[in-house]
Order: C-alpha cells, then structure tokens, then sequence
C-alpha cells in the first residue's frame, strides 16, 4: 500500500508540475500581450505626438510638405513593426504549441519509465499484489484521461483567448491605422488644398505684377519715345539757337577786334605822338638849358622865355592827359564783361521778341475766333427770324393742306399705296430651327462653304466682316473695298447663304439723288405708289410672320442688303436720309422710324428701322466714282480687299446648298451690347489711338469720340474676343484684343489720313510718329507694309488701298 502512496503521490505531483509549467506560460504570454498593448499604446502616443508636430508647423509650406512625408514614412515603419510584431506573436504562439507538444511528450516519456518500474516491482510481487497491479492499471487509465482532458480544455481556453484578444488588437489597430491614414489624408487634402489657393495666389499676384510691369514697360517706352522726340527738337533748337550764337558771336568778335584793332591803332598813335612829345621836350629842354645857358651867358628877354615854357609845360600836360584817357588792362576786361552782358541781354531779347509774337499770333487768332463768333451769332439771330417766319409760312400751308386734304383725300387711295409697300418681297424661305449654334463653328461653316463653292477669302478677312455687321449699333454701314474681281459683291451673298440670312442685292445708278430713287415714288400719272425691291423687303423684314394683316413676315429673321458700286453716285444724296436715322437708333429703347413719303395729301408712311436688317456697301475707286464723304466713312467700317498676290482658278462655277434662316435672336445672343473690359485691359489701345489723334492735330485732323467708342464696340463683339473670354485664356484675349485693334486701325483710322502729303512737315510731324508706333514691339502690329504703300502710291497723299495685314494671321 505504502508502494501505491508514494506511485500516486508521484502521478499527482508531476501533474501538478505540468499544470505549474503551463500556467506559468501561459502568463507569460498574457505579460507579452499586455507589453504589446503597451507598446501600441506608445505608438498611438508617438503618432499623436507626430500629429502634434505637424500642426504645430503648418507655417511653411515646404516644412509641411515634408513633415507630412514623414509622418507617412513613420506610420508605414510602424504598420511594417506591427507586422512584425505580429509575427513574432504567431512565432511565439507556434514556440507555446511546441512546448506543450513537448511538456506532453515528456509526461507520456515520463508515465512509460514509471509503468516500466511499476511491471519490475509487480514481477517481483506478483503473487502478492496483483491486485494492486489492477487498482494501479484503473487509476492509471483514470490520470491519463484527467490529463489529457485538462490539456485540451487549457488549449482550447488559451486558443480562445488568444483569438479573442488577437481579433480585439487587431480591430483596434485596423481602426486606428483607418484613423490615421484618415486623419492624414484630411490633412493632406487641406495642406493641398491650402497649397492649391496658395499657387492660385501667387499665380493671380504674379500675373498681376506681369501686368503691372507690362504696363509700367509700355509707359516708359511711350515715355522715352516721347523723351526722344521731345530730345530731338531740342537738340534741333539747340543746334538753331548754336547757329544763332556762333553767328553773334562772331559779329561780336569781329566788331571787338575791329574795336580793339582801332583802340590798339589809336593807342600806338598816341604812344608815337608822346615819345614825339616826350622827344620834343627834351630837346625844348636842352634848348631850355641852353637858352639858360644863353641867357645866363648873353642876358635875353627873362618874360619872353618864362611864356615859352609855360606853354610847353602846358603842352605836356595835355599830353600826359590824352595818355590817362587811353584804355588800360582793366579797361579791357570790363569791355569783355559788357560783351558777354550784351550777348546775354541779346538773348533775353530774342526769348521776349519771340513770346511777344507768339503773344500776337495768339491775339490775333482770338480775335479772328471772337470775330467768327460775332459773325456766327448774327446768321444764327438772321437765322432764327428767318426760321419764325417759315415757321409761320409752314403753319399757314400746312392749315391749307389740311384743309385741302379734307376736301380730297380718300382713304382708298392710301391704302392702295400702302399696299403697293406692304407686297412681300419673298415668301420661299425655310427657316432654321432648333439651339443657336456656336458662333465660330458657324462662322468657320461659312468658310469651309465658300472654298468648296470655289471662292477662298481669307479667315480673318470674313470675321472682320461677320464683327463689323455686328457692330452696326455704332456704324450702321459696312463699306467693302479693293480691286474688283476679289469677292467684294460674292462675300456678302455667300456670307448670307451659307450663313441663313435673307440677301438683297441693289445695283446703284449713277443717277440716284434722292431717297426716293432708294425707296421709290408717288407716279402721279398712273396714280399709284412705285415701291423699290428694298423698301418692300425692309416692310416684310419688320413684320411678325403671323401679323394680322400681313403674311409671310421676317422680323425674327436677318435682312442684309447690299449697295452694289454704292459710290457711283453721291452716297450723301440718296442715303444720307437713312443713315442719320440709323444713327438715331443708336442705344435706343423705342422704335425708329424713316418717314415714306406717299404724295401729295396723303400722310406719309411710317418705315420702322429695325436692328435685324444689316447694310452693307462696295465702291470702287476709279475715275467714274465719287469719294465718300467724312459723314459717311465716320459712320462705317471701312474693309479692304486684298490684292491676290496669287491668282486661283476656279474649276467649276458651282455653289453650296442655301441654309435655312437663322433666327435673330442667336444673332442677338452673339452680339455684345456692353464693353466687358476694365480700364487696363483697353489702357494700351486707347493711348496708342490718342497718340495718333495727337499727331493730327499737325495736319488739322481728329478723331472723335465716336471713333474710339467704334473701336471699343468692334474689339468686344469680335468672335475670337469673345471665346477667349469665355475659355479665361489671358495670352489668347491679348492676342485676340491686338488683331482686332489692328482691323479697328484699318476700318476706321486710316480712311481718315487719306490726302495727307507724304513730304514735308506733314509726313515728318504726323505720318512718321504714327508710322513708328505701327513698327512698336509692345502692340505687335502688322500694318507696316500697308502703311508704307499708302504712303508711296498716292503720288504725294496718303491714299490706304491695300490689305497684306490679313495675310499675317489666317
């Protein structure tokens, strides 16, 4: 018995060993994961300490930049030490498996020594205990089931607790490096962001100081090209007045040498006559002593020779006076310092002499004006009775005609000529539908057109007339120009046909002039109203297409009419009327209308002059024309055709299908009715025009304020303008902004130079100052060579014919 005692309380103490040993790591493993939470713990500390440090240098940009990267670099070494870590904790685990594989394979190692000593003793004793032997065997059986049993339940709680608390880690260090890198990419958002705002503003404050010294550029070289002019009419004056000064000079030095000759001759006169004199007296003195000595030795007349002597003494002294009176040294110096008082008093006088004349042109200039004013003033009070009079004249014929009217109107007869006008002009049109088109798509389908029908006009040649058209609130007619043959009458109809505008073309006579040969006439021997083409186009252009009492209208469509040869008759006679109304349009709200006159007795028929129909005109330039009259270039865009430098057949004389109307209101959407500029985007534009209104004045020229608001309106409503503006591309827009100044200089400036003489003071004041602004590098100008054929073709006046501008962008 004692035997069994001491086996089983062996069994329980090796039990109790293996069950020390696992407890024991199993605690030790519970101290690594609370020194791994630890550590976490410390990584989550270092990571907000990191944060910290980031926000607390969130001043410089680069430092942030930098401190951001290394906070990333830092989580990612701590996602790599957690990894690791974690495979440590996998290797540590598996290093736990293999020792309990180990603790259980020394326990069976162990009970296989212990029942080998057991079967020993039992051999022994067998007969005497083998019913022990059967106890010990139970027992046995009965430990190792406990025992296996309770190793399995330890691996299965430590199994769930190292999966519990490893899901719990890694959950929260999942959640953290999403809190993290969270955290971080918010950060680094608003750091790029940041940065982003930041690289706007100084891009905005880069351009804008660009800008600042572009402009300061520009105005220090109109500075110092006003300096140089400025240098070189003085340095013209200085040479004139050296000129001047060397001349008196030289008078001054010929006549003080002269003087000083003279003096200098008159002196050695003097000094002559004095050594004569002194010679003299000292030969009457010797003879002095010798009549002395004569009178001494033969005793003569005492008085009669004391008189003698007195009157050589006196004699003497005249001449020792004449010899004072003679200049010296310093007489010669105060004649040099009254010379250069003379020379400067000479120039003083010069200066007031000619202020004073300048003071006499300008009084007489005034007082001419103050004449002219006086004069004026009386035609205006001879005038103003003249008009009371008439006035009262009218009153009175126009009683008898009312009264008259009365008498013999009759309704019928007027509106049988208001039917004449109101006869549509056409009613075949199809008219386009659908969303207003983009409009250098649809202008680009106009070229595109024209070359496929066998006509090529230059790009930019088509825009300037496409934005001329549209800025017809300023100048209402468009003037095409050139040698004929180069499209001037085919750009117009194509322009309307590939662009969906109504077209009419009017071939002027030389024997137009008056309204009524533009519009037509009362025919009082057949009684009835002859109306034009155009006066009945115009009518069917101002009617809304389901009018009441008038059918097949066009206001929601586009008319443009074309003056066919305008200039071989007087442009003032026949469309003066019409031109001072289309002025009167300008920015206003209510209906303009053109009076028709309808005869005798009737009242006249109100014309309404709607924005939707567009003029334009083309002119030669040859014996059998007239020239346009300022009125009427001031009111236009004058265009010219180029001279083709290489001439283009046309195969087969064909045109493209006709476009359907376009509606008026996309070209009301195309059109700019508001300058979108600031001051300094048109600062460069306005003082180039300035400068050449300036120059002017020299030839007795200007340019009105309308010329300036024209080019304003032009530059605003150019196509390429406007999508630059759209696109906020700055280098486009100043691009865009300098050609279309550039056509601005062509249409409406120089027709205003035309006469000018190219020789003289008028080329040297007005056309080389301009001449040299064209040739600025600040402007990037191309009318050089235009500029110098009008020069050279005119036989001695500016006469501007050509168009090799358009050749330099297309």
């Amino acid at each position: 018995m004692s035997g069994a005692n001491e086996e089983a309380t062996t069994v329980d103490a090796g039990q109790t060993s293996a069950a020390n040993a696992l407890d024991v790591n199993a605690a030790a493993r519970l101290k690594q994961l609370d020194a791994r939470e630890q550590s976490l713990a410390a990584r989550e500390q270092a990571l907000k300490d990191c944060e910290q440090q980031v926000n607390d240098q969130a001043g410089a940009l680069k430092e942030r930049e930098e401190e951001v990267e290394a906070a990333k670099t830092k989580v990612q070494r701590d996602l790599a030490d957690l990894a690791r870590r974690q495979k440590q904790a996998a290797e540590t685990e598996s290093s736990l498996e293999v020792r309990s594989r180990d603790v259980a394979h020394r326990e069976i190692e162990a009970s296989e020594g212990f029942a080998s000593k057991n079967r020993e003793a039992l051999g022994a004793l067998t007969k005497a205990h083998a019913s022990l032997r059967a106890e010990v065997e139970r027992l046995q059986a009965e430990l190792d089931a406990g025992r296996l049993k309770g190793v399995e339940d330890l691996e299965k709680r430590l199994a769930d607790e190292r999966r519990t608390r490893t899901e719990a880690l890694d959950a929260e260090l999942e959640a953290e490096r999403k809190r993290h890198l969270a955290k971080l990419a918010a950060e680094g958002a608003a750091q790029d962001a940041a940065l982003g705002e930041q690289r706007a503003r100084f891009a905005k404050e880069q351009q804008s100081a660009l800008e600042e010294i572009e402009r300061e550029r520009v105005r220090l070289a109109d500075l110092e090209a006003e300096l140089r002019r400025g240098l070189g009419d003085l340095r013209g004056k200085e040479e004139d007045l050296a000129g001047y000064r060397a001349g008196i000079e030289r008078s001054i030095e010929e006549r003080a040498r002269d003087q000083v000759t003279s003096l200098e001759r008159q002196l050695d006169a003097l000094r002559e006559d004095h050594r004569r004199d002194r010679d003299l007296v000292i030969s009457l003195e010797s003879q002095l002593a010798a009549s002395r000595d004569l009178l001494a030795r033969f005793g003569d007349d005492p008085a009669e020779i004391e008189k003698r002597i007195a009157q050589q003494s006196k004699k003497i002294s005249d001449l020792e006076k004449e010899l004072l009176r003679r200049p010296s040294a310093s007489d010669k110096e105060l004649l040099v310092t009254l010379q250069e008082q003379e020379r400067a008093w000479a120039a003083e006088r010069d200066r007031l002499v000619r202020e004073l004349t300048q003071f006499k042109a300008e009084q007489s200039r005034w007082l001419t004006g103050v004449a002219d004013l006086e004069q004026q003033r009386e035609r205006r009070e001879v005038a103003e009775r003249r008009l009371e009079v008439l006035a009262g004249e009218m009153e009175k014929y126009k009683a008898d005609v009312d009264r008259m009217r009365a008498l013999y109107e009759r309704p019928e007869e007027r509106a049988a000529r208001v039917g004449a006008i109101e006869e549509p002009w056409r009613t075949d049109f199809k008219r386009a539908e659908g969303s207003t088109p983009k409009e250098l798509d649809w202008l680009n389908s106009i070229t595109a057109a024209c070359e496929s029908s066998g006509m090529r006009f230059p790009k930019r040649l088509i825009q300037a007339f496409h934005t001329s058209l549209k800025a017809a609130e300023l100048s209402p007619l468009t003037v095409l120009a050139g040698v004929s043959g180069t499209g001037k009458s085919e750009l117009p109809r194509l322009y309307s046909r590939f662009g969906g505008l109504a077209f009419l073309s009017l071939a002027v006579q030389p024997n137009w002039d008056s309204p009524q040969s533009l519009f037509g006439f009362f025919n009082s021997v057949d009684n009835r109203f002859n109306a034009t083409t155009v006066l009945r186009a115009m009518v069917q252009a101002q009617h809304d297409r389901h009018h009441e009492t008038y059918k097949n209208g066009l206001s929601d469509r586009l008319l443009l009419v074309l003056l066919d040869e305008m200039n071989l008759a007087h442009v003032e006679q026949y469309f003066s009327d019409l031109l001072s109304r289309l002025e009167q349009r300008r920015g206003e709200s209510r209906d303009v209308t053109l009076d028709i006159d309808l005869g005798a007795g009737t009242p006249p028929y109100p014309l309404r002059l709607g924005r939707n129909v567009l003029w334009v005109g083309t002119m030669n330039e040859d014996e059998t024309t007239k020239a346009l009259s300022d009125k009427v270039v001031d009111r236009s865009n004058l265009l010219y055709f180029p001279r083709p430098r290489e001439l283009h057949s046309r195969k087969e004389v064909i045109l493209g299908p006709e476009s359907p109307l376009l509606a008026e209101s996309a070209w009301r959407e195309w059109v700019q009715f508001r300058s979108p500029f600031t001051s300094d985007e048109l600062k460069p534009f306005k003082e180039g025009l300035q400068e050449i209104n300036s120059r002017l004045e020299y030839v007795g020229r200007a340019l009105g304020h309308r010329v300036w608001q024209s080019v304003e309106y032009y530059m605003a409503n150019h196509p390429e303008v406007i999508d630059a503006r759209a696109r906020q591309d700055a280098d486009a827009l100043q691009r865009t902004l300098r050609r279309a100044y550039e056509d601005q200089l062509v249409l409406k400036v120089m027709p205003k130079l035309r006469g000018i003489e190219t020789t003289g003071d008028s080329k040297r004041n007005c056309l080389d100052p301009i001449r040299k602004q064209l040739d600025s590098a600040d402007m990037g100008l191309g009318l050089s060579d235009d500029f110098d054929i009008a020069c050279r073709v005119g036989h001695g006046a500016f006469v501007w014919n050509s168009a090799r501008y358009l050749e330099n962008a297309e």
